[in-house]
């Protein structure tokens, strides 16, 4: 891995501990073609909504993704940007940031592991289909 990348992804899982889930803490970092920081986000509920949940299905429907609300709280256009994500996106963030002109997606290959893959394996199949057909670079680091 070189050290562009290191840099980023260790920035991305300390965003990630920024989140009150207490199952999965997720973070993104969005950087610019010139390696410099444009925006960041962790997963968690929307501002002002109560943070606290009932249960899995609960949380899941009010969740925000990392990668929404880094692209939601940057003040310039990410078009042409890389993000750097401490989990595979799922195929819903996939489109959003296929939407916001997102150029390459980042994130740690260990991440693909059994669990993961039982839990998120059908999103994450189409979110790669979307990529390869939009053309975004998914590249594990």
């Amino acid at each position: 891995m070189n050290k562009w990348h290191k840099r980023f992804l260790d920035l991305a899982w300390h965003i990630s501990t920024w989140s009150k889930d207490p199952s999965t803490q997720v973070g993104a970092v969005v950087v610019d073609n010139k390696k410099r920081i444009v925006s960041v986000g962790f997963n968690g509920f929307p501002a002002g909504v109560d943070d606290t949940f009932i249960n899995r299905d609960h949380k899941l429907l009010r969740t925000v993704h990392a990668e929404v609300n880094a692209v939601s709280f940057t003040h310039r256009s990410v078009e042409g940007c890389s993000i750097y994500i401490t989990h595979p996106p799922c195929a819903h963030c996939a489109a959003i940031l296929i939407q916001h002109g997102i150029v390459k997606v980042c994130f740690p290959e260990q991440r693909l592991d059994f669990e993961f893959q039982q839990r998120w394996g059908v999103s994450f199949h189409e979110a790669q289909c979307m990529f390869n057909e939009a053309g975004v670079q998914i590249e594990t680091v």
